[in-house]
């Protein structure tokens, strides 16, 4: 009976290990690519798009627009960060607190799926208010072929030429170059 029970406590404690397949050539790591097909919530900016939107932020207002986003220049969140554009779709801003500062992000309405895409220099953050669109966005970050990167607050994403993070607890994609 002890050798049985030292057995299956010996058995419990294995260790894993992860194998990469090496590319002929490079020696690089080839990592492996989520297969899952998700179709984008037509009413939020899919991945995609905010992706191409960022390579080309010339497009951004064509794109959003399509979406029915509307945009505010300049919103500073108090104390928190300032964005050259924000842009957002069944929200309203939050309170004025003082000549352009708001109080907070803007908030969602009751009606529709709320979002807003913030324009920040050389990042975009696009964020949602509700479990199922941010999986849903998750899901599509992974499906166009971003790996994950470093796993923690943010779970960073990466395809070599964007970083993209992810905040759960914010609801929140941010995307930015390598």
């Amino acid at each position: 009976m002890n050798v049985a029970a030292v057995a299956l406590f010996l058995g419990a404690c294995s260790t894993t290990q992860k194998t990469f397949q090496i590319s002929k050539g490079s020696g690089v790591p080839v990592h492996a690519v989520d297969t899952i097909r998700v179709t984008p919530i037509a009413d939020v900016l899919s991945i995609k798009e905010l992706v191409g939107v960022f390579a080309n932020e010339s497009d951004a207002d064509a794109a959003m627009s399509k979406y029915g986003y509307k945009m505010k220049k300049g919103y500073e969140v108090f104390r928190v960060d300032k964005y050259d554009k924000m842009y957002y779709k069944n929200c309203r801003l939050a309170k004025i607190i003082t000549d352009g500062k708001y109080d907070d992000y803007p908030r969602a309405l009751k009606a529709g799926i709320s979002s807003f895409v913030a324009v920040k220099g050389e990042s975009m953050m696009l964020g949602v208010f509700n479990n199922a669109a941010y999986e849903n966005l998750v899901s599509q970050v992974k499906m166009n072929g971003f790996h994950l990167d470093m796993a923690g607050n943010e779970d960073i994403y990466t395809d070599g030429k964007y970083y993209i993070a992810c905040n759960k607890n914010n609801r929140t994609i941010r995307i930015q170059k390598v």
